[in-house]
């Protein structure tokens, strides 16, 4: 007779339980609070079944971190030795509890109108964090609960092969205490984490910071519907709760996390119409919409009276924390998602949102554990490569063909991307003429001596016609106001305080901006009255390496940055005379290569007298000490 050891030993499963159970603990999820969103999922759909046949029900979640005092290195410190989440949502049976501490099964796997399907949240979420998970789920009053557990000791260890059987129990006095919900709320359920291994921060305070902030972000449309989430510490039985509020990465709700002054009203606007355009992506004979949601930072939020920079600002720098494309499914953000932003400081500035509904999960490619839309993430890479537009369109044909998932995000990928470099043209934009103090000091010294030049020339009989007219302030003012909101699209406030530093200075010279794609040239000279604008041209590549390069504003960088600002400068200078020499050498030999040398001549003496004031000493200085 053959023994049940020497059984044992033949036996050979295609998915050894305690192996799987500890390559599973490493599943994907970026840290505790991501994990704890899958169990505020499961309690936000046990909400919704409530609310179905009672829409007066108002929705609760709350999740408690419990600290305790314990002491490592002669230090006694306070740490997190349980997490719960406790809902008053419908409650399971026994036979719903088993199925919900069952990897890979649930009882929504089919369903396609709700936050859930994947039936990986409970156990995947847990064993990413801890090592037990008690839950507790009763369907009328506390006293009346059903309680099962999974401990990963035990299925290392291979002591079990099911999930036990749930039991009768009361949930424990010390949950009612510290979860006084629980003693108001006809059903619901409390999971409770135990014997934390893998938590992302060290103590409760910070964990729930943290968590706060991401999920007043994923679940900010169920909080502006009426979802109740709360976030408490428990410490030698004292209790410290505050409510989630949202976070919105599109700044257009209010009231919200945001700091002053946007916490009470929204910092961005709508791009377009309504900030909306929804598009239809037919899947199998069936329709689905799916919504893009765009905004950008209302003027205020960016243009400061002090001239101070606005990303240094608290709200500013909570922007820089919300940058990307919000990925919403069912109502529930997936990820924010930055393939889609780059390395500007301004990208922080617009916000951006893609909703859908689960029925197209298998088109933006949404991962099981709910933090990805891989199709989507990765069709923001076929706008960043060089491929010409007959390789685009072989890539689409091919996508086409084979019946790809990205053939049917195209429409809306190209909208995205194309409102997205436009939102970028209009932030750009948005802050011209919108000077730092240091900035301020160093036009008005350079546009001062520019109109002395100016003046001498014009008092030595060289006239430049409407330029050297002698106009009231209140007409100079108004035409460098209209010419530069009308033509330059500067924001009303700059274009306002940039006439009154006309006016003020008495200027007849003014540089300023304009984003001009269409135009080849760096810059161009416009002609008020009393007033002559150079406008450069910031969609030319010699802005970019040349005047903004050299911006004053540079106060935080360091003495290397700055060195290769200046390198940087130098070598487009040159090479901007290069461009010109090259355009001079092509000429043919006559008049018009004749021409061309003299007009080089004339604007060298130019740039002679117009120069002559400049203090050269530091300049010289630091040539020769390098």
């Amino acid at each position: 007779m053959v023994s049940t050891s020497e059984i044992d030993n033949f036996r050979h499963p295609y998915i050894p339980q305690r192996l799987a159970v500890k390559s599973m603990r490493d599943n994907g999820y970026k840290n505790t609070a991501y994990a704890l969103a899958e169990l505020i999922d499961n309690s936000y759909q046990a909400i919704e079944r409530v609310q179905e046949l009672d829409d007066t029900q108002v929705g609760e979640i709350e999740v408690i971190v419990v600290e305790e005092w314990e002491k490592r290195s002669e230090r006694t410190r306070r740490r997190p030795t349980r997490i719960a989440v406790v809902d008053n949502g419908c409650g399971m049976d026994s036979e719903e509890l088993r199925m919900a501490l069952q990897f890979g099964n649930g009882t929504h796997l089919d369903d396609r109108k709700g936050i859930g399907r994947f039936g990986m949240g409970l156990p995947n979420a847990t064993i990413s964090q801890c090592r037990r998970a008690s839950v507790w789920t009763w369907q009328a009053g506390s006293h009346k609960a059903l309680m099962s557990y999974l401990d990963l000791d035990e299925i290392e260890l291979d002591l079990v092969q099911d999930v036990h059987v749930p039991v009768p129990d009361p949930v424990p006095h010390e949950w009612l205490e510290h979860a006084p919900m629980i003693r108001r709320a006809h059903s619901g359920t409390l999971v409770v984490w135990s014997n934390l291994d893998r938590l992302k921060w060290r103590t409760a305070k910070s964990t729930l910071e943290n968590t706060e902030e991401l999920i007043g972000r994923i679940y900010r449309k169920l909080i502006s519907r009426g979802l109740v989430l709360r976030l408490t510490i428990v410490c030698e039985g004292e209790r410290t709760e505050r409510y989630v509020r949202i976070n919105d990465p599109l700044y257009l709700t209010a009231p919200s996390c945001t700091p002053a002054p946007f916490d009470k009203m929204p910092m961005f606007q709508p791009y377009g119409r309504d900030g909306r355009e929804v598009f239809l992506v037919n899947l199998n004979g069936s329709v689905h919409e799916v919504v893009v949601t765009l905004s950008y930072a209302k003027d205020e939020a960016r243009i400061l009276d002090d001239g101070s920079d606005a990303g240094n600002r608290p709200y500013g720098k909570h922007a820089r924390e919300n940058v990307g494309v919000s990925i919403v499914r069912a109502d529930r953000e997936l990820i924010l998602d930055t393939a889609w932003s780059n390395n500007d400081l301004r990208e922080r500035w617009w916000g951006a949102e893609i909703s859908f509904p689960p029925d197209l999960d298998e088109v933006f490619g949404v991962t099981n554990n709910k933090q990805f839309a891989t199709h989507f993430t990765e069709m923001a890479s076929y706008y960043r490569d060089d491929r010409n537009d007959d390789e685009w369109q072989e890539v689409r044909n091919g996508w086409e063909e084979e019946g790809a998932p990205q053939y049917l995000l195209i429409e809306v990928c190209n909208y995205l991307q194309q409102q997205l470099n436009k939102l970028r043209t209009l932030l750009r934009a948005q802050t011209k003429g919108s000077r730092s103090k240091k900035q301020k000091r160093h036009d008005a010294e350079v546009e001062t001596k520019a109109t002395q030049a100016f003046n001498e020339r014009a008092e030595a009989d060289h006239s430049a016609g409407e330029a050297d007219d002698d106009v009231a302030p209140a007409t100079k003012r108004t035409s460098v106001e209209v010419d530069l909101v009308r033509n330059k699209k500067y924001a009303e406030v700059s274009a306002r305080e940039l006439a009154e530093y006309v006016v003020d200075r008495n200027l007849r010279v003014l540089f300023v901006e304009n984003d001009n794609p269409e135009a080849d040239s760096f810059f161009s000279v416009d002609v008020l009255p009393g007033v002559t604008e150079i406008v450069f041209n910031t969609a030319h590549p010699a802005f970019g390496m040349l005047i903004s390069v050299l911006d004053p504003s540079t106060e935080s960088e360091t003495a290397e940055q700055l060195r290769g600002r200046i390198t940087n400068a130098s070598d487009t200078l040159r090479l901007l005379l290069a461009a010109w020499a090259r355009y001079e050498a092509e000429e043919k030999a006559g008049p018009r290569q004749d021409r061309l040398r003299a007009v080089r001549q004339e604007w060298g003496r130019m740039a002679k007298s117009f120069l002559k004031n400049m203090d050269q000493s530091s300049a010289y200085e630091s040539t020769v000490s390098d």
